[in-house]
């Protein structure tokens, strides 16, 4: 399993992250995180399967449920008990 780290942009009042890159032979594209107040999405472009790890501001690390998408879009999320401090997409093979 490869693991894409996308960067979390903070912002006043919420954190972006997005990249227009393929994630190679996976046929996903365009994949990005969002970070609000106590929770994070993710989303996918493309043809694959993918989900997301977001770190919380106490350490601990939330999961999201894992998507396949074909020829679409798709989303995740993740909630924290506290601020989320980062959001990547895992992309699984």
């Amino acid at each position: 399993m490869r693991t894409l780290m996308v960067a979390a942009l903070m912002l006043a009042s919420a954190g972006v992250g997005s990249t227009e890159m393929a994630w190679g032979a996976t046929g996903l594209h365009d994949c990005g995180t969002r970070i609000d107040a106590t929770s994070a999405t993710g989303w996918c472009r493309g043809t694959g399967t993918f989900s997301m790890d977001v770190t919380c501001a106490d350490g601990s690390i939330e999961h999201a449920g894992t998507v396949y998408i074909r020829e679409g879009y798709g989303t995740v999320g993740a909630s924290c008990f506290n601020h989320p401090r980062a959001a990547h997409i895992v992309v699984k093979s």
